[in-house]
């Protein structure tokens, strides 16, 4: 796979005054990344984390661009599957900054994308980095929505949602066509990436218990979508939707629960802006922090 993608590189775009060499990330360049990294954000920067990870991704693109012998930046092309792909992790070092070599880095992962022939490409980014936002306009990305991330604290006064099974599917399955998805663009929020709630990935949560729901008399008023991953302090929460806004605080106060249930401190999610998710999460005890993350997309075929 490696030499393939090599014989790729030799077209990548570059700026013209600096000799910049695309290739592969390798372990030995763990170091080096992680050095120019680290001072990302006041807390670090999550490329520590999934480094390795991203290293070892049979069908993503983790890309290093080298100036004069040493990396200086990284970027990553993941496969999310079903025709979508997400760009990722673009870094460049402090000290080589404002060189055209992150634009240089998105350049080259945008025209490969093209190349594996998906469907359709995104990325998030910070309200206020006016440099990313820059380089979707210039190749052609389209502004999609804004989130906004929401934090509450675990608590056990409120009831246990229900865990719903493979069996609840023909209950959740017009849920994909609701006003919120409709106004999503049918996108959902995974682990910091925004993809289609396709009827396959709905079910694949169904098959690994990330499902949950509260029920009435005339069937599904809420669920959500959370995955309750290991070594995490806080409840990561996908997705949330009810019948009204009752049903939404109601869902969303049932989730703090969860969190409290599996020993987590806090539930955190993203809330599409505008949207009335926002106030039901404000009613349900949920505080709007202050990162507001933008979608781009762009269409490949």
């Amino acid at each position: 796979m490696f030499l393939f993608w090599r014989l790729e590189i030799v077209d990548a775009p570059t700026p013209s005054h600096l000799p910049l060499v695309f290739r592969p990330v390798r372990l030995d360049d763990k170091p080096r990344v992680l050095e120019f990294t680290a001072r990302t954000w006041d807390d670090g920067d999550y490329i520590t984390d999934v480094f390795d990870e991203w290293l070892a991704d049979p069908t993503g693109r983790f890309t290093a661009i080298e100036l004069d012998g040493q990396v200086v930046a990284i970027g990553k092309l993941t496969d999310l599957g079903e025709g979508e792909l997400w760009l990722e992790g673009l870094r460049v070092d402090p000290a080589h900054r404002r060189k055209g070599i992150g634009e240089a880095l998105h350049n080259y992962h945008v025209d490969l994308a093209k190349r594996l022939g998906g469907d359709v490409l995104r990325y998030a980014t910070g309200e206020d980095n006016v440099v990313s936002k820059l380089f979707g306009e210039r190749t052609g990305f389209r502004h999609m929505s804004d989130y906004r991330w929401n934090v509450a604290d675990a608590s056990i006064d409120f009831r246990q949602p229900e865990k719903l099974m493979p069996d609840d599917w023909l209950a959740l399955r017009p849920w994909l066509d609701s006003s919120l998805m409709r106004s999503a663009h049918g996108l959902y929020q995974d682990a910091w990436k925004w993809s289609a709630l396709s009827e396959a990935r709905l079910k694949a949560h169904l098959e690994t218990g990330h499902v949950f729901g509260l029920r009435g008399e005339s069937g599904l008023r809420a669920w959500s979508i959370c995955a309750l991953e290991e070594g995490w302090d806080a409840l990561p929460l996908h997705h949330l939707d009810g019948i009204d806004r009752p049903a939404v605080v109601e869902m969303a106060q049932a989730m703090r629960r969860t969190a409290a249930d599996a020993g987590r401190q806090t539930v955190e999610t993203f809330a599409l802006e505008p949207s009335p998710l926002i106030d039901a999460l404000g009613e349900a005890g949920y505080r709007v922090e202050d990162i507001t993350m933008i979608i781009f997309e762009l269409r490949l075929t």
